[in-house]
């Protein structure tokens, strides 16, 4: 056969050939759900995948295509999908309730696990989400401290709340996203986390900052490192 009448497939066309089920679902999906996606990480053109089961580091989707999960729970599971301790300790919980609206032994039980993994905690606080975590976090710090101003790093994420958004995904030129308060933008100051020296002098000639917040790993989910010396001064002064 000729070059002329071979058709070459592309990746797209191999994607919606074998992804119909989910081409068909995320239509549904667009009538319903804003994008007709619950995440921005499921974002994926030309539309994302739909699963239907998972067991180990696979999962396998609504068209019968097999995956190997490289997202892995946004990074929570750590024992990959279906793991049988994990399954028989939910069913045996599931059992004798799913919310029941008041405080009992395994909330305790886990608190102290998490001071045994995070020596430094010193209390352990429960949320329902990073977003919400981060936002007590800080309401904490100014509260706490009674300074009304947060350092934050360009690139690095804290959740989807009005006071960590410019600088994190977008924005990263200090202009101010849609639906954010220009009153809140002013609370943070983002500053780039290479420039040590910038941010040593931030820290050491202001006294209106209430927190450094940060990602441990670098930004993007580790994918952006922290510099070597991250969180001490060209003199060696630790500041985080």
């Amino acid at each position: 056969m000729s070059t002329e009448t071979t058709r070459r497939v592309t990746i797209d066309d191999e994607y919606r050939a074998r992804t119909r089920a989910s081409a068909n679902l995320y239509a549904e999906a667009c009538t319903v759900i804003p994008a007709g996606i619950t995440h921005d990480s499921r974002f994926t053109l030309p539309y994302p995948i739909f699963v239907s089961r998972a067991a180990g580091p696979r999962k396998w989707d609504v068209d019968g295509n097999e995956y190997v999960d490289y997202f892995g729970g946004h990074g929570a599971l750590l024992l990959g999908h279906s793991h049988p301790a994990v399954v028989e300790a939910v069913q045996r919980q599931a059992a004798l309730g799913t919310h029941w609206g008041a405080s009992h032994t395994l909330e305790v039980r886990w608190a102290q696990l998490v001071q045994r993994l995070i020596p430094s905690a010193e209390r352990v606080r429960f949320t329902a989400s990073g977003t919400e975590a981060s936002h007590l976090a800080l309401r904490l710090a100014r509260a706490y401290t009674g300074k009304p101003k947060i350092l934050r790093f360009v690139g690095h994420f804290h959740g989807w709340h009005g006071e960590v958004v410019a600088g994190a995904m977008s924005h990263f030129d200090g202009s101010v996203p849609a639906g954010i308060a220009q009153s809140l933008l002013d609370q943070s100051i983002v500053l780039p986390a290479e420039d040590i020296p910038r941010i040593d002098e931030t820290l050491h000639t202001r006294d209106d900052i209430a927190a450094v917040i940060f990602e441990p790993s670098g930004a993007s989910w580790g994918q952006v490192p922290l510099p070597p010396g991250f969180g001490r001064s060209p003199g060696n002064r630790a500041w985080c």
